[in-house]
């Protein structure tokens, strides 16, 4: 349930960048002006993510979850029925800024799944989050052409009530938690930064992997709508599909990362990537090598994703809400800066420089990655791979206690 209710809200955040046309026609504006509607969805996450993810470690999941998928879905409805680009925008702002909530039950997750099975449910999840970003994608063009925008909000509206219902009443009931003061909560939440050397290199880490894959898949239409390939935009449409691909693979990188460690599985989706990259550059030569390369670069990021996250949330058990915060506005960030390059570079050098940009911000992501084994190399957790969801292993002493064997508070 934890899975379903993540892909179906994700899914939300996403609605918009599909009917930016439907938009443009049903308010007789540009479609500039509509397309903003899509931007304002990624800075309603971001503030999402910054504001209220870090509550996860301050009040009860369920208490947050019944507040957030609420007040998504009033936001869902009045996006439903808005009668102006204005109230749609507004609308699109705080149910992208409330739909946090997969971001809420991951470390949830994490606290209560058996710690060899760590691995293998924060595979899932990522995975159902990956389903609902592409079916959110596909589906709201579909429908949207079909019995128009409206309907759209209003078929996710009722997913994320029914959904969110069914989940918040299946999770464990917790104990009352620690209450700290809002300020408080935000202040430490960057104090970890600080404190947290190797959440600092995850973050250096996250960046250039999801720049890598945001960077190409933003310009890929382009490319097959486009010389030498022609595509129809509805054909075109159909490559966000292949960010279906990490459903194949899901549950393979979460046996390994349960058995082998995050290192490994963060390894194997670098050299993904890589190898995608140098695709990449042969990519104006055959529709096969294009597809080849961007399944490369779902699964690579994936995997890539799945274990730097993993190794993230086992660096405190006491704040893994605020450590995910961290996590995933460093995600954003690469992802949106990614995005903003590709624009500019696009306009100065086409296609391929969009390749040779990918090739570079994956050897970037290479260049941390093997710079961060080289400094940690004499730290090395005692568990296989890094830090607290692997395989079989066992942390000893306090870390064992609150990783393995969840507190009450958890």
């Amino acid at each position: 349930m934890v899975a379903t209710c993540a892909g179906v809200t994700v899914a939300n955040i996403y609605l918009a960048f599909s009917m930016i046309t439907l938009f443009a026609e049903s308010f007789g504006v540009p479609a500039a002006q509509a397309a903003s509607v899509a931007t304002i969805s990624q800075i309603g996450y971001a503030v999402g993510l910054f504001f209220l993810i870090p509550l996860g470690d301050a009040v009860r999941r369920k208490r947050l979850l019944t507040v957030l998928i609420s007040g998504a879905t009033v936001g869902l409805a009045v996006a439903s029925l808005a009668p102006n680009i204005q109230t749609l925008s507004i609308a699109t702002f705080v149910l992208s800024g409330l739909t946090v909530a997969p971001h809420v039950l991951i470390p949830l997750l994490i606290s209560i799944v058996p710690v060899d099975f760590r691995g293998r449910a924060l595979a899932t999840v990522s995975a159902a989050m990956t389903t609902g970003i592409a079916a959110s994608r596909v589906g709201s063009a579909w429908l949207g052409g079909t019995i128009g925008w409206h309907w759209v909000y209003a078929v996710a509206g009722a997913a994320t009530a029914l959904v969110g219902v069914i989940t918040i009443l299946v999770l464990p009931r917790e104990a009352e938690r620690p209450r700290i003061k809002y300020g408080r909560l935000l202040k430490s939440t960057l104090a970890l930064l600080r404190d947290e050397p190797r959440l600092r290199w995850s973050i250096g880490l996250q960046m250039p992997i999801f720049a890598t894959f945001n960077l190409v898949w933003s310009m890929l239409i382009l490319l097959l709508t486009a010389e030498p390939y022609n595509l129809p935009v509805a054909v075109a449409g159909l490559s966000g599909l292949l960010g279906l691909a990490p459903l194949i693979t899901a549950r393979w990188f979460g046996r390994m990362l349960d058995f082998r460690g995050s290192d490994v599985v963060i390894s194997a989706g670098i050299a993904a990537l890589v190898t995608a990259g140098v695709l990449l550059q042969f990519s104006l030569l055959s529709l096969g090598i294009v597809i080849a390369s961007v399944i490369l670069l779902a699964i690579g990021q994936q995997a890539a994703g799945v274990g730097n996250q993993a190794r993230t949330l086992a660096l405190r058990a006491d704040a893994r809400a605020r450590l995910n915060t961290l996590y995933m506005t460093s995600n954003f960030l690469g992802g949106s800066l990614a995005s903003g390059v590709a624009v500019v570079v696009y306009a100065d050098l086409g296609w391929s420089g969009i390749a040779a940009t990918g090739l570079a911000t994956a050897l970037v992501a290479l260049i941390v990655w093997l710079a961060d084994l080289r400094v940690h190399a004499t730290s090395k957790s005692a568990v296989r791979g890094d830090g607290g969801l692997g395989a079989g292993g066992r942390l000893s002493g306090d870390a064992e206690s609150t990783l393995v064997r969840p507190t009450p508070e958890e």
